[in-house]
């Protein structure tokens, strides 16, 4: 097998945060509004009491991602079909009586808000959407318990209308029916950057790389990658264990490769170790860039030869046996990926990644969304302000939504930027452009153009919040209706709700268990991985330990992202390798 060069597409050529523009975010950003726009006037037609609310529904669950809509899609409406219910049962249990509804109101909230911290994916998505469903059906009915049943139903109509014109334009819009094929494409260009950076700094044993594992969060977003294909092609479910052990076994080999460079560093492997390792590296990379299509035939003999290298080599091969089974397990995952079925060569099975669940931050985010609650129908009981409904729903979707950031402050500033953006553009387009053409054909033009704008900078990467939070301020103080009111104290008012519920969530976050930044922020993190190092001696297996080493790299991705210090990633690297070279651990991995 022949050592790959390495490519000109490593993680050092990283594309620039914002384009201006591309065919896939126009395309989404067009088939969005439009979306938008149809669910907006079905909702208007059938005379639904608040029709931006299928709007509304649209622009969330839409994605970029087809299978991630589709999944989404589905926690919707069961989030949906909770929220409505539980908002339903606290207003009919506490007719005329405030203490008793904000109570439980707001203790609903801070379950959904503990279970969201917990759980992963779309359990916690749809634990969110239950949350601030119920709030939009209960928070402005409350002390008119005769018309919640009319506004559930209203609501919860208009929800659902929009979350079936969402899935309509993500299935108009696929582009191929090869989901398999597509997938194992994103594979391969993925495996073969991190192959690329295995290979280099295995160069002689003195690369001069820091050590880093560049590719950690990478690796674990592969995961929400798997999921989606899986739920695009229920075909593929047949074989997931070979494809949702992908990220585990490519962390397991980034692991490998910088222990085995460190041991060669202090002449404790040998040439020959580093000879078999770069060439299995090196070859599997140069076969998974070639331009041909990779074939089932071409896969099998692949591994077979890759299989073969210990026997034909001197070296030692327990050392590079933990880069070698990870190769053996992706050739094996894209074999059955395009042929769906369990491959035929021989491989190691890795279990799915393991993310950690903080407990500890659970309680707090409980703790802040009750307390929050409740300050929040404090603030409307003593103002008797008329646009408190609006005020508290958005703190309950700001407290429930931003759990399980890391810096749900940081991250809330933008989504008041852009809740404040979107209410003067709204502001804006009603009184320049609606009240003159007080049109339903201007009004579509008007919302499709707004729309279109908000969803094109949602598909953004370092600007979706900004996008999605202009969106919801755009289509709040807009108010699309049949026919369309004027009131600019009134919109104006809104605007001040909106941004004031979001300042608001901020401040609940600060005096509420206060996220740490900085060098604080960082001692923190290699604390939480000094202590989840100990945990290491309690897993006797192999599964064991790989899934001990997943949420290792979890960590140590967070490490990554709140510092660009290549010392203190390299003290998390540092970690992360002495639990893996604990005597457990080797004991461990010699079980199944």
């Amino acid at each position: 097998m022949r050592i790959a060069s390495p490519s000109n597409n490593v993680i050092g050529r990283a594309q620039a945060w914002l384009h201006f523009t591309s065919p896939g975010d126009a395309a989404f950003a067009l088939r969005t509004a439009l979306a938008g726009v149809a669910a907006l006037f079905v909702a208007m037609w059938l005379q639904l009491d608040v029709p931006r609310w299928a709007m509304w529904t649209v622009v969330v669950v839409s994605l970029p991602v087809r299978g991630n809509a589709l999944r989404k899609t589905a926690a919707r409406l069961v989030g949906t079909a909770i929220g409505c219910s539980v908002g339903l049962t606290v207003v009919a249990l506490f007719p005329q009586d405030r203490i008793g509804f904000y109570l439980t109101f707001s203790l609903w909230l801070g379950a959904c808000a503990y279970w969201a911290t917990l759980r992963q994916g779309y359990v916690s998505y749809a634990a969110i959407l239950a949350a601030f469903t119920s709030a939009i059906v209960s928070a402005d009915v409350s002390t008119t318990p005769t018309t919640v049943w009319n506004t559930t139903v209203s609501r919860g109509s208009a929800t659902v209308i929009g979350t079936l014109f969402a899935l309509l334009a993500s299935e108009m819009a696929a582009r191929s029916d090869d989901i398999p094929g597509d997938l194992a494409k994103r594979v391969r260009s993925f495996a073969a950057d991190l192959l690329d950076w295995a290979v280099r700094q295995l160069d002689d044993g003195n690369s001069d790389d820091p050590k880093d594992a560049p590719f950690a969060a990478k690796t674990l977003e592969l995961h929400e990658t798997c999921i989606n294909a899986i739920a695009e092609r229920s075909a593929l479910g047949w074989v997931k264990s070979w494809i949702l052990g992908l990220p585990t076994a490519l962390l397991s080999l980034q692991s490998s490769v910088l222990d085995l460079r460190e041991e060669a560093r202090h002449g404790r492997a040998s040439s020959a170790d580093l000879r078999l390792a770069r060439g299995a590296i090196g070859g599997t990379a140069e076969f998974l860039r070639s331009n041909a299509a990779v074939d089932l035939t071409g896969l099998r003999r692949q591994s077979e030869e890759l299989a073969a290298l210990p026997d034909n080599s001197p070296a030692n091969f327990p050392a590079v046996k933990g880069i070698i089974d990870p190769l053996l397990y992706l050739l094996a995952s894209l074999e059955a990926i395009l042929s769906v079925r369990p491959p035929s060569s021989p491989a190691p099975v890795y279990p799915s990644p393991q993310f950690i669940a903080h407990p500890r931050l659970a309680t707090t985010n409980l703790i802040r969304t009750v307390t929050g609650m409740l300050l929040g129908f404090m603030i409307w009981d003593a103002t008797a302000w008329t646009h408190g409904p609006v005020f508290l729903i958005n703190v309950a979707v700001a407290l429930v939504l931003f759990v399980r950031m890391e810096d749900p402050v940081a991250g809330n500033q933008t989504n008041v930027i852009g809740n404040l953006i979107g209410g003067v553009v709204a502001i804006a387009a009603k009184y320049f452009v609606l009240v003159r053409y007080n049109d339903p054909l201007v009004l579509a033009a008007v919302v499709f153009l707004l729309l279109f704008i908000g969803a094109w900078v949602e598909a953004k990467p370092g600007l979706s919040a900004l996008g999605l939070f202009y969106l919801n301020g755009l289509q709040i103080v807009m108010e699309p209706m049949n026919p369309q009111k004027y009131d600019f104290v009134d919109d104006v008012n809104i605007v001040i709700a909106l941004t004031l519920a979001y300042a608001f969530v901020s401040l609940v976050f600060l005096i509420i268990g206060a996220p740490r930044s900085g060098r604080e922020r960082i001692l923190e993190l290699l604390a939480r991985m000094r202590r989840r190092r100990q945990q290491v001696e309690s897993c006797p297996t192999r599964r064991g330990r790989l899934c001990w080493e997943t949420q290792m790299y979890d960590e140590l991705q967070r490490l990554q992202a709140a510092t660009s210090n290549p010392r203190q990633r390299e003290k998390g690297v540092n970690i992360l390798l002495s639990g893996l070279r604990s005597p457990a651990t080797f004991a461990g991995a010699a079980r199944t």
